[in-house]
């Protein structure tokens, strides 16, 4: 008790405390009016300053609140009454922009102090598909379920920039709209399916096995060609055959799965007509390119108008994107787009109108596999 008292004289505690050497979970509190929360870091570390918040489960309204001290304790001299049998919830926060977060469940029972680990907060993006239109149809009330944390509304994706990580369910009023897993520091992007509102054109998924995109069924078109730059070359598909030796895959579904050599400064490239050579489409309402990719090289996606401005040079809309060895979901959205007028690539509002062609350009590495393009915001061409 002497080193717990000397603790208590130093700092001024009136509630639960713990060894200034503490590296575990399990401290007691020696008070018996008040309780606190040790704070932690991904290392488990005492973390200091920190905000601490306990929320009643019941309406998820703040019970008490305190600031974690030097020796990561946050402390709550009164006690916080009705908080046991997984009746209150616990927030933490600390960093700028609240960059560090835990949300849990905690029980304050016996003389424990309960520890909460804060750690890389995450942000999620749920996109609805919605075109400009029909944004006004959807619901400006969404939010993690059981927590205090609400999206805020850009466009048609709702936007959670900062929350937690953990696993989630996405509400809107009693309504469940996903169930998401938020991983420390990462950025999750999902796409839900709201009836009605929703709108997406799979406008490439090669299981037909063909060299046309998808809109060829309705609207005549080229279908997909390919071609080497500046030393560079195909292994598949090669010279001698066509687009669809790159296709694989089997009855169930077929993928494009491109293999070359770059020179130093070479590249290769897919690209695809939308229409007939002369033809455009407003593609104005895109809120976003969803494609899988998995390979090892550097690649861009492209939309370009469909007027040659000199030497097969058009202007396009451009998105980088970087490939790795496991297939990927990538979410590329109008707005993000590389600039650089001086090579064609302008901004997506510039000609989102006009778009006649479809390209990929592929810059280093050897290996690259697309599967299912598809554009969300517009349910057709």
């Amino acid at each position: 008790m002497k080193k717990v008292l000397e603790i208590l004289s130093c700092i001024a505690l009136v509630v639960g405390c713990t060894d200034p050497g503490r590296e575990s979970t399990g401290a007691t509190s020696e008070t018996t009016n008040g309780v606190a929360v040790m704070v932690v870091d991904g290392a488990n570390k005492p973390l200091p300053r920190a905000q601490v918040k306990v929320y009643s489960k019941a309406n998820i309204s703040v019970v008490d609140s305190s600031i974690s001290d030097t020796l990561g304790l946050a402390s709550f001299p009164k006690g916080i009454d009705g908080c046991t049998q997984g009746n209150c919830f616990v927030e933490g926060i600390a960093g700028e922009d609240s960059s560090l977060m835990s949300w849990s469940q905690v029980d304050f029972v016996d003389s424990s102090v309960p520890e909460i680990a804060l750690l890389p907060s995450a942000s999620l993006t749920v996109r609805t598909g919605a075109s400009a239109q029909d944004t006004g149809s959807l619901s400006t009330g969404i939010q993690l379920e059981s927590t205090p944390y609400f999206a805020d509304l850009s466009g048609s994706d709702y936007v959670f920039a900062h929350v937690p990580a953990g696993l989630f369910t996405v509400v809107a009023g009693d309504s469940t709209i996903a169930d998401v897993a938020l991983e420390p520091g990462t950025e999750a992007d999902t796409l839900v399916h709201l009836s009605g509102i929703t709108r997406e054109y799979i406008f490439e998924d090669f299981d037909d096995g063909d060299s046309l995109n998808n809109l060829a069924k309705t609207y005549p078109n080229y279908g997909w060609y390919y071609a080497a730059h500046k030393g560079a070359s195909f292994e598949r598909p090669d010279s001698a055959n066509n687009f669809t030796e790159a296709l694989v895959g089997n009855s169930s579904g077929k993928y494009l799965s491109a293999r070359y050599t770059t020179a130093d400064s070479g590249y290769v490239m897919f690209g695809t007509h939308i229409g007939l050579d002369s033809g455009y489409y407003d593609m104005s309402g895109l809120t976003a390119i969803r494609i899988k990719v998995r390979g090892d090289c550097r690649f861009a996606i492209a939309l370009e108008h469909y007027r040659e401005i000199v030497g097969n040079n058009y202007n396009k809309a451009l998105w980088h994107i970087k490939a790795t060895e496991e297939w990927t979901e990538v979410i590329l959205r109008p707005g993000a787009e590389t600039l650089d007028d001086k090579i064609y690539q302008v901004a997506w509002d510039d000609i989102s109108h006009e778009i006649g062609i479809f390209s990929i350009f592929i810059f280093n590495g050897s290996q690259l596999d697309i599967d299912e393009i598809v554009f969300e915001g517009i349910s057709g061409l």
